[in-house]
């Protein structure tokens, strides 16, 4: 439509300076072509600021809808940033002694958990309470009080620890799977079997996870444990040893680790130390993930 009055209006102005060409001029001519001037340009001029004021809209609402994207992007980048791991939890101050009958000294300081030459064995156990227990069971532990349940199935559980000297594993850490317990014997049966004990029965030294490691005397040994729905994983040194499925197996410990229940540490006939022992439940993508 604007297009067309810009012709008309054009057209017109040709023909009143042709006439005024030929002579044919007048006052009223001269003051319709003023007049006709005068809105042309005006149309001009409107057209142009609402064609500018049209694309600066545009502009403001594409930057709007672009910083809303950025912004949600973010969000739940950071999102999944924070939730991708839960963090660790340290276990310290919630430690007592095992009664074996025949065990070493245990000491524990500056967040080292030193264990003496047992006859046979030497051990500590976690005194804190556990998810689902019972007011009772816990009423009488006065270390309890102050420290958070831990879980009992689909968590992480990461420790380091070395043998000073002696012959046979530095360290058995008993943990739980859902209600169940099994044990993680490193450097047993003469000081180089690494296993699981027990699955289906069969201790570490004859099972599935079966395997032989040289433990050092005074080299600190990492070791880290995932305990999931689906599988049992284990890492020493940051390499991945055996991922057991739990799915149809039955699990237990030797009977000789019932003081180290539901969560201990105990090494055999040899000095030992242990230190930063950690906890982390996993999050629910990753026991979404694994299930």
């Amino acid at each position: 439509m604007n297009l067309l009055i810009s012709r008309q209006e054009d057209t017109t102005v040709q023909r009143l300076q042709q006439t005024l060409t030929r002579g044919r001029t007048n006052t009223l001519a001269r003051t319709r072509l003023a007049v006709l001037v005068a809105v042309a340009v005006v149309a001009t001029a409107v057209s142009s600021q609402q064609a500018t004021a049209g694309q600066a809209d545009a502009e403001v609402k594409n930057s709007a809808t672009q910083n809303a994207t950025t912004e949600k992007n973010t969000a739940e980048k950071n999102a999944d940033d924070k939730s991708a791991k839960t963090p660790w939890q340290p276990l310290a101050g919630h430690w007592k002694a095992c009664q074996f009958g025949g065990e070493g000294d245990v000491t524990i300081k500056d967040g080292v958990i030193r264990m003496e030459h047992g006859d046979p064995l030497t051990g500590v156990v976690w005194t804190g309470p556990f998810d689902g227990d019972s007011p009772d069971k816990t009423s009488g532990k006065q270390s309890s009080k102050t420290a958070k349940p831990l879980p009992r199935d689909n968590y992480e559980l990461r420790w380091e620890c070395r043998r000073d000297s002696g012959y046979d594993f530095l360290c058995a850490f008993t943990f739980p799977i859902a209600d169940q317990y099994v044990s993680l014997v490193m450097g047993g049966w003469g000081g180089g079997i690494t296993g699981i004990s027990s699955i289906d029965g069969r201790d570490a030294s004859d099972n599935e996870t079966t395997m032989f490691m040289n433990y050092e005397d005074k080299r600190w040994y990492s070791a880290r444990v995932r305990v999931e729905t689906t599988k049992i994983t284990v890492w020493v040194d940051g390499t991945e040893l055996f991922s057991h499925p739990r799915k149809d197996h039955e699990f237990d410990i030797r009977f000789e680790m019932d003081p180290c229940t539901p969560l201990g540490i105990a090494n055999f006939e040899c000095d030992s130390q242990i230190r930063n022992i950690q906890l982390r439940r996993l999050h629910r993508s990753e026991i979404a993930s694994a299930e």
